[in-house]
């Protein structure tokens, strides 16, 4: 069970990753997924930079894809933590490489369930494996642990962005609330989640993301919209520190039980 799910996972970062590259390189629907974003773009939509996390989000699955195989091939160390995943990483990345297509070809609204279905996916994954919240080795923080809450940290903030595409897209005017009242909200929102993973769950690399994505929210807006520049900083300082306490507090916590 164990080998068949590691070869599983290492099969579909490839396939994530492969479908990715695909996109851009081949131009599907004759467009990239940075043009349809353009194309629906509106206030949530952090600075173009902070796209580039993909890159270390594909690097650190790719790490704890090989993890798996190591472990499930070459080990005899106990890890649980494969079965425990079982085919939710599999399936978090098939409806990765699901969602390109569907975004590339403009079916936002699909776009959107499977965006929810990948933040399901990893949401189970964290679950079922009780991360960061049991002792653990740092082979196994760094090559589990971390990947997982890097790629989870960002899903969650692109569902959001999804979201506020998909109702772009509707021409949406934001009913009680004008676009910048709701694209505060929703940066209050995105800091409330993160809030919860690190103090409910202790995932502060998650917290991290939601850091990076506040300060690309402020650093795009800065000269335009100031109420939301000035919201998303307050919110990414919050985090941060929020984000210190929490790790100086566990070296205090891990300082203790080994004096």
């Amino acid at each position: 069970m164990k080998k068949r799910l590691a070869v599983l996972n290492l099969l579909s970062v490839i396939l994530v990753i492969a479908v990715n590259y695909a996109s851009q390189a081949l131009r599907l629907n004759n467009t990239t997924i940075g043009e349809i974003s353009r194309a629906y773009e509106n206030l949530f939509t952090p600075a173009s930079y902070a796209f580039a996390i993909w890159g270390l989000i594909f690097l650190s699955l790719f790490a704890y894809a090989i993890f798996q195989i190591q472990r499930a091939f070459f080990s005899d160390k106990t890890s649980e933590f494969i079965t425990q995943t079982g085919y939710w990483f599999v399936i978090a990345n098939i409806l990765n490489s699901l969602w390109v297509i569907a975004f590339v070809y403009d079916y936002t609204a699909v776009s959107v369930l499977i965006m929810l279905g990948i933040l399901v996916s990893l949401i189970k994954i964290i679950l079922n494996t009780n991360m960061e919240r049991g002792t653990a080795s740092l082979a196994k923080k760094a090559f589990v642990w971390w990947p997982i809450s890097l790629y989870s940290g960002w899903i969650a903030v692109a569902t959001i962005a999804n979201i506020s595409a998909y109702l772009s897209k509707l021409n949406w005017e934001g009913s009680f609330l004008t676009e910048v009242q709701w694209t505060i909200t929703m940066i209050v929102i995105a800091l409330l989640l993160n809030v919860v993973m690190l103090w409910k769950r202790k995932m502060s690399v998650f917290a991290v993301v939601g850091v990076w994505s506040l300060v690309a929210i402020y650093s795009r807006h800065k000269n335009s919209e100031e109420a939301i520049a000035i919201s998303a900083l307050v919110c990414a300082i919050v985090l941060a520190v929020m984000i210190f306490v929490h790790l100086l507090k566990s070296m205090v916590v891990h300082h203790k039980k080994t004096a």
